[in-house]
């Protein structure tokens, strides 16, 4: 995992960073980290030191951090932070699904809003439509407006389309998908499987 920092403030953290350069026509393209001028995070641009200039991209520092440390150290000190980060999409559901315990249980009826996630059946799900809940409209069969965090343990979970960039596969990320296993072949993977950026994995 890695931790963005600019100064002394915390901007968030990433399994995996959005590498990007700027292509000769201006704009700004995904490439590996060798290649990198910086990072995407959030919709903005970021100049990494040491790196080709970005025009007046603000400068990042990315610290690479043990997620395990990081995240006991947040619950010790401030869960809430991490929860917050969790349901900003600043930490990956796989990671938030390991601490599924620093989450509220969900309830009826409350008024949830998209992004927050919530502890049912000993599992972690986000909500991905504002409602207000119902006793008979739990996560586990309300798919509209919920979608379960991804599980560490299963190694190939179900597929779901992403809402954005917040969601979206990396590349090597592995899902089930029309009774058959996909592997993603690229980042920021929002297609379905079977349809692009996908490929077969071998049985």
């Amino acid at each position: 995992m890695f931790r963005i920092c600019k100064g002394d403030a915390i901007l968030g953290m990433t399994e995996n960073p959005t590498y990007i350069k700027q292509a000769p026509n201006g704009s700004f393209i995904l490439c590996p980290e060798p290649e990198a001028s910086g990072i995407a995070f959030e919709g903005a641009v970021y100049h990494l030191p040491g790196r080709d200039a970005l025009g007046d991209a603000e400068t990042v520092v990315l610290e690479a951090v043990d997620a395990g440390q990081e995240i006991t150290k947040t619950n010790t000190t401030n869960g809430i932070a991490f929860v917050t980060m969790a349901e900003a999409g600043q930490i990956d559901d796989v990671t938030a699904g390991e601490h599924a315990d620093l989450f509220t249980p969900w309830a009826y009826p409350v008024k949830y809003t998209e992004g927050q996630l919530r502890q049912y059946g000993g599992k972690l799900y986000r909500c991905i439509q504002a409602h207000t809940s119902q006793v008979d409209y739990t996560p586990d069969v309300s798919v509209s407006l919920w979608k379960e965090a991804a599980d560490p343990s299963e190694e190939w979970p179900a597929w779901s389309q992403p809402r954005g960039a917040h969601d979206a596969y990396n590349k090597g990320d592995k899902v089930s998908h029309n009774d058959q296993h996909w592997t993603s072949d690229v980042d920021a993977n929002v297609w379905e499987p079977g349809v692009y950026g996908w490929s077969e994995a071998e049985e």
